[in-house]
C-alpha cells in the first residue's frame, strides 16, 4: 500500500482508524502531525475488563513488550513535525526502559520533562499484605522533535500562604493585593545595567529611565518614608505559578464516569494538548480508548487523527464524538481513501477550522 500524501485545502473531519496504530502511521508519508499523546499498555501483566469490552496487558517477558514498542515509537518520531512535540504516558512497570528507549529514537537532547502525575492519594495494599511504598503516580515522558517545539506556558493557581506571605500589601483605594519587589539591579555595570538618579536615589536600576518615569506614571512604583523605589506587582495582574512536573491538582475519574478502564480525565489530556499545540493543529492519538484526546481536540479546535485496535472502544469514541456534535468518519475497511489527505493540511490551513 503507497503511503498516502499529506497536503490539501483544508480538514473536514476527525478520522479514527480501527486498526493498529503502526498501520495507521505507515499511511503518512511525511511529518505532518503537530503532537502525538501517547497512552500504550504499561506492561502491567493485567487483563482489563471482560472480553471484547476489555484488553490484555500481559507479555512474555519485557523483552517482547519493548520489541512491540520499538517501531511504533520510531514510527512516531517519522510522522512528528519539527515544531512537535509526544507525550508516552507510562508507570512503575516499564517507565526507565521506555525512557531508554525514548531517548535512542527522538534523541536525548529533545527530552525536556519527566511529568509525575498523581493520580490517586492513596493506595492501601497493606491490607493484602503488601511491603512497599503506596503507589499513587503515573509518569508522562516528554520528549521535543526539535529545539524550536510550541509551547505555550500554563499556570495553575498560588496557594492561600504564598499568597498571604508574598501579597502582604492591599490598597486602601481598591483593595487589591500587591507584593513588592526591587527595581535596583544586582551586578551594576558589570551587566550593563544603567545607572542614573530616581526619586532622590543613585543606583544601578533594572529598568531604563524611560521604563521607570512609564511604572511610576502607572502607580506600579512605591516610594514612600524616604526608602528605596520598588515595583508594586498585583495580584491580579499575574497568570499564577507557573506549572511544573508534578501535577497532583488533576483528579482521576471516579467509577461511575469510566467508559473504558483506564480511561484518562479531560482535565489531563487538555493540559498537555493547550501547552503543546495551536488552534488547527493536528494531535495523534495511537491508542484511543475511551477517545477522550478527540472529545478534548473537538473543544479546542485542534484537529485529530485517531488509531485503535478494539471495536468496543472505537463504539465508545464514535459515540461520544457524536454527542459533543462532532462529524468524526470511522474507517475500519483498511481502504485509506482520501480521509488522511482531507486531514493532515500544510500550514496554510486557515486557523479555526473545525471537524465539523
Amino acid at each position: 500500500m503507497p503511503p498516502i500524501t499529506t497536503h490539501c485545502p483544508q480538514a473536514n473531519g476527525y478520522v479514527l482508524f480501527h486498526e493498529d496504530c503502526l498501520q495507521t502511521t505507515r499511511r503518512l508519508s511525511e511529518p505532518s502531525v503537530d503532537l502525538i499523546y501517547v497512552d500504550p499498555p504499561f506492561f502491567s501483566g493485567r487483563s482489563y475488563g471482560t472480553g471484547a469490552h476489555g484488553f490484555d496487558d500481559k507479555w512474555s517477558g519485557l523483552g517482547e513488550y519493548l520489541s512491540w514498542m520499538t517501531p511504533r515509537l520510531i514510527e512516531f518520531r517519522r510522522i512528528l513535525k519539527p515544531k512537535g512535540s509526544v507525550y508516552i504516558h507510562c508507570d512503575l512497570h516499564a517507565s526507565h526502559y521506555l525512557k531508554v528507549l525514548a531517548d535512542s529514537v527522538f534523541g536525548i537532547a529533545n527530552f525536556l520533562n519527566q511529568i509525575e502525575w498523581k493520580r490517586q492519594s492513596s493506595h492501601n495494599d497493606v491490607r493484602q499484605g503488601s511491603r512497599h511504598f503506596g503507589r499513587i503516580h503515573d509518569s508522562i515522558l516528554l520528549y521535543a522533535a526539535s529545539s524550536d517545539y510550541e509551547w505555550n506556558q500554563q499556570y495553575v493557581e498560588y496557594d492561600e500562604e504564598y499568597v498571604r506571605r508574598t501579597y502582604r500589601y492591599v490598597e486602601p483605594e481598591t483593595g487589591r493585593r500587591y507584593a513588592l519587589g526591587d527595581l535596583t539591579a544586582p551586578g551594576g555595570a558589570a551587566k550593563n545595567n544603567a545607572r542614573y538618579e530616581f526619586l532622590g536615589f543613585d543606583r544601578y536600576w533594572r529598568y531604563s529611565r524611560r521604563r521607570m518615569s512609564e511604572l511610576l506614571s502607572a502607580g506600579k512604583i512605591s516610594h514612600r518614608n524616604a526608602r528605596v523605589p520598588r515595583l508594586r506587582r498585583y495580584l491580579d495582574e499575574m497568570h499564577g505559578k507557573p506549572l511544573q512536573d508534578i501535577w497532583s491538582d488533576i483528579k482521576p475519574l471516579s467509577r461511575h464516569e469510566l467508559r473504558y478502564p483506564t480511561q484518562k480525565p479531560e482535565e489531563l489530556l487538555s493540559r498537555i494538548i493547550t501547552t503543546s499545540s495551536n488552534r488547527n493543529q493536528l494531535v495523534y492519538d495511537p491508542f484511543v480508548g475511551s477517545g477522550t484526546s478527540a472529545a478534548v481536540c473537538f473543544k479546542l479546535s485542534r484537529r485529530w487523527i485517531g488509531s485503535e485496535i478494539s471495536r468496543h472502544a472505537c463504539r465508545i469514541t464514535m459515540n461520544r464524538l457524536a454527542a459533543l456534535g462532532c462529524k468524526a468518519v470511522l474507517h475500519s475497511d483498511q481502504k485509506p481513501s482520501r480521509l488522511l489527505d482531507d486531514l493532515v493540511c500544510n500550514s496554510s490551513t486557515p486557523e479555526g477550522t473545525s471537524c465539523s
